[in-house]
């Protein structure tokens, strides 16, 4: 069994049942999805054009050894297992097996340092937390994740920033075990597909959009 219920969107009753929640089926369905389903397009777009260059680069080296066919199935699972990887995934659904704890001071400690790195991007104008480090008032438990949400910028070229900075910080989060669940939207009106009923921490809103857009939102804090 998981170490907290890992949730799906699924009937109800299936969801829930035994075939689900398993640490298996947990790491098979996170794998082979990787939060797609959560981007917005433009996050979406470039996380699959980054894998399809990381499958061209790795496909003729792999061609010697297992053939073309063989070649570009080998690229593929190197590259998806690379991108689930490095993407923040990895640690995102460990935090559900059993078994798996992290220090809760180490994660506060990460999400002080990754606002700050956030709030010195002056070409950032917008990025939230939310989900258990902003609705615990003890802060993190041994299983929590840091929820965050950035918002592309308007010009093509802060917009390529962005995605070379979530890169980065997912990369970091991975390489000290920090469960990152970090997702860029294309639009400040696409915080609302977040969870209501979850305060946000405001970490940029240089502009004000959000508290503009969201001003019948309770429990906000921060920015």
């Amino acid at each position: 069994m998981l170490a907290k219920p890992k949730p799906f969107p699924l009937p109800p009753r299936l969801a829930r049942s035994p075939l689900v929640q398993n640490p298996l089926t947990v790491l098979a369905v996170n794998w082979l999805c990787q939060g797609l389903r959560g981007m917005g397009r433009r996050e979406r777009r470039a996380r699959l054009a980054a894998e399809a260059s990381l499958v061209l680069l790795l496909w003729p080296a792999l061609v010697p050894a297992a053939g073309t066919g063989g070649g570009l199935l080998l690229a593929l699972l190197l590259a998806h297992t690379l991108q689930w990887t490095l993407n923040g995934q990895f640690w995102v659904v460990m935090r559900y097996l059993p078994g798996w704890h992290r220090d809760p001071a180490a994660v506060v400690a990460f999400r002080r340092a990754l606002e700050a790195r956030l709030r010195a991007a002056s070409w950032l104008r917008e990025a939230v937390i939310t989900g258990s480090l902003v609705r615990r008032a003890e802060g993190a438990g041994p299983h929590s994740d840091i929820d965050v949400r950035l918002v592309y910028p308007p010009r093509a070229a802060a917009r390529l920033r962005a995605d070379l900075l979530a890169l980065a910080l997912r990369a970091r989060a991975f390489l000290r075990a920090i469960p990152l669940d970090l997702y860029l939207e294309d639009r400040v009106e696409d915080l609302a597909r977040l969870d209501p009923r979850d305060p946000w921490r405001l970490v940029v809103d240089r502009d004000g959009r959000i508290r503009r857009h969201f001003a019948g939102r309770r429990r906000m804090e921060g920015a």
